[in-house]
């Protein structure tokens, strides 16, 4: 075990999951993640050996992260906990409720099995959304720490089945989260806790998707114009994206600097580009992968400031607590390029 502890990841194969736990090996702490599928875990160990950092990661299966008891015996022992496990496949499946149900009972589940810990515990930061800061449908503005989606967990209620995959993630996001402050402020843990939201995530993942069904929405901007597609319409809700590699970047010094961040919500949001602004960075730093050319400079603002667009977000309160910038937009774009170029071939 590393001298500075052991950090617990929830849901270790996921996008964000495998750059928090590099980033967390790289700053010296052990790492140990649950996972439901060992085989997908065993995918990211090999992927966390090969980074030379001399680290790698312990794995705990835990099937059913709803069940009472679910985290007790991964807690032990750990310094942070980092709870990004969530019911995502599930949200356009299962019955809006359940979806909420599910993620609810998760992080209270941790939450419980946290006090179990032991005294060693300092962190636990759990990772909530930019879906849990604005109603749906969205007012226009700029939306911030201090906001709070207030019409989806009504509409499940209301609606039932017929709320819709939206209303499910958003509401589940938000009422996870709110179940996680109301856990703080009941029970007065000894250790720290923090919440953080972002939106799209882009840059590279750390462990790559087995075939190219499996690349997120998030991305799919980049995805369609390296398949030489037009440039596509506008995203679901809002364009604003952040690297992944900040978001683990973030969740991690929450963690290290409980003490500040205790009781703090920290929203990552670095950019506002959309499927043009990828276009013309594409056709600017890659022109030979001959990205359709759409209308270039058009529907974006220079910079890709987070604050523009009719449903925006300041995230200057991260980048003030941590001391450091965003990875550049057009970074993100290119590096996510590069890496979605495997799949042409599949």
């Amino acid at each position: 075990m590393s001298s500075k502890g052991t950090i617990l990841i929830t849901g270790l194969n996921g996008y964000l999951a495998g750059r928090l736990a590099e980033a967390a090996l790289r700053a010296g702490y052990a790492v140990r993640g649950t996972v439901r599928d060992l085989a997908a875990g065993a995918e990211v160990q090999k992927a966390l050996l090969g980074l030379g950092s001399g680290g790698g990661a312990e794995v705990v299966h835990v099937p059913d992260m709803t069940e009472p008891g679910a985290f007790d015996e991964a807690v032990i022992g750990c310094a942070a906990i980092v709870h990004l496990a969530a019911p995502v496949n599930e949200t356009w499946t299962l019955e809006p409720s359940e979806v909420v149900r599910m993620a609810v009972s998760s992080t209270t589940g941790v939450l419980d099995s946290a006090l179990k810990a032991g005294a060693q515990l300092r962190s636990v930061v759990f990772m909530s959304s930019a879906a849990a800061l604005f109603d749906v449908p969205p007012v226009p503005g700029v939306y911030s720490e201090k906001d709070w989606n207030t019409t989806s967990e009504p509409a499940v209620k209301e609606l039932g089945p017929d709320a819709g995959g939206l209303h499910a993630y958003c509401a589940s996001k938000t009422v996870a989260e709110r179940a996680f402050w109301r856990f703080r402020d009941e029970r007065k843990p000894a250790f720290s806790m923090t919440s953080i939201q972002a939106t799209y995530f882009i840059g590279p993942p750390l462990v790559p998707w087995k075939t190219k069904e499996q690349i997120p929405y998030s991305l799919s901007n980049v995805w369609k114009l390296l398949q030489k597609e037009d440039v596509p319409g506008p995203m679901l809700l809002y364009e604003s994206s952040v690297d992944v590699r900040d978001v683990a970047r973030v969740i991690l010094w929450s963690a290290i600097n409980y003490k500040v961040a205790d009781g703090e919500r920290f929203l990552c949001a670095s950019a506002v580009g959309g499927a043009q602004a990828t276009a013309d960075i594409l056709n600017k730093h890659m022109p030979s992968l001959g990205a359709a050319q759409g209308s270039p400079g058009q529907g974006y603002e220079p910079g890709y400031p987070s604050t523009s667009g009719m449903i925006a977000f300041d995230a200057n309160k991260a980048v003030q607590e941590t001391g450091q910038d965003w990875i550049p937009y057009e970074t993100s774009i290119i590096d996510t390029a590069k890496f979605l170029m495997q799949y042409l071939e599949k």
